[in-house]
């Protein structure tokens, strides 16, 4: 009996220091796994750091704003130099007069208001009347074309300014969008696509003067020289109770033949 005892008691003991001796160990192990992930943790925070350090270095910055400096230099001087061709451009087409009658006609072209056509047959030319509704002054041809135009996506052919000049908006071979929904004596719609459209500078309160009566006498002979009329209206005779213009117009004032 004392002998059984004494055999379990062993077998107690030995167990225990087995368990015992089997938790340090696991102890340890866990330890190490612990050290070695902060070890692992440690060393990719200090390579973050240097990269970080590295990419934030004094010098590289130096070096990528310089190159930034010097592409934005060039981004300008491309634009500037782009500006300064369109500049010029466009102050070529305001200053070359038609020299091909006995008239001035000056090119300011614009870029709107108008799709290109090749080889239209043009029969009729339309009479119409703008002034500026946007600024002080209702004959400021800037206004007319730049601020009321321009927004609208419209245009002439022609526009005859207070002074009497003439300028050419848009070439005769493309159609100019100034007729809107209309239709000419002949039953014939889509007036854009024939005709060539002149707006004369006036409001509904005045009458075209004589500088512009004689302007106007002068494009109509030119345009009839270059294609065969068959029309010369008013836009309220194309588009009638829809518009109105061309305003307190004398058509006893020109020559239509």
């Amino acid at each position: 009996m004392k002998i059984f005892s004494l055999i379990i008691f062993f077998g107690v003991f030995l167990a225990g220091l087995f368990f015992a001796f089997k938790k340090d160990i696991w102890k340890a192990e866990k330890k190490e796994i612990i050290l070695n992930y902060a070890e692992e943790k440690k060393i990719s925070e200090s390579v973050l750091k240097k990269q970080t350090k590295e990419e934030a270095n004094p010098e590289n910055l130096d070096e990528i704003n310089k190159k930034e400096e010097k592409t934005k230099e060039e981004i300008e001087i491309n634009q500037k130099e782009s500006k300064n061709s369109i500049d010029d451009s466009s102050q070529r087409k305001e200053e070359t007069p038609d020299s091909s009658q006995d008239f001035e006609i000056k090119n300011r072209l614009v870029s709107w208001g108008y799709s290109i056509s090749q080889n239209r047959s043009i029969d009729t030319i339309i009479l119409h009347s703008s002034y500026n509704a946007v600024g002080d002054d209702p004959h400021n041809l800037d206004d007319i074309i730049e601020r009321e135009y321009k927004p609208a996506g419209v245009s002439p052919h022609y526009i005859i300014s207070r002074e009497g000049k003439v300028y050419r908006l848009v070439e005769d071979k493309n159609i100019a969008y100034h007729a809107g929904v209309s239709q000419v004596p002949d039953g014939r719609k889509n007036v854009n696509d024939f005709s060539l459209g002149i707006e004369i500078v006036n409001t509904g309160k005045e009458s075209p003067n004589s500088a512009q009566y004689k302007s106007i006498q002068n494009l109509l002979d030119y345009l009839k020289n270059k294609y065969k009329i068959k029309y010369i209206l008013g836009h309220s005779d194309i588009a009638s109770g829809r518009k109105t213009d061309p305003w307190n117009f004398d058509w006893g004032k020109i020559n239509k033949k």
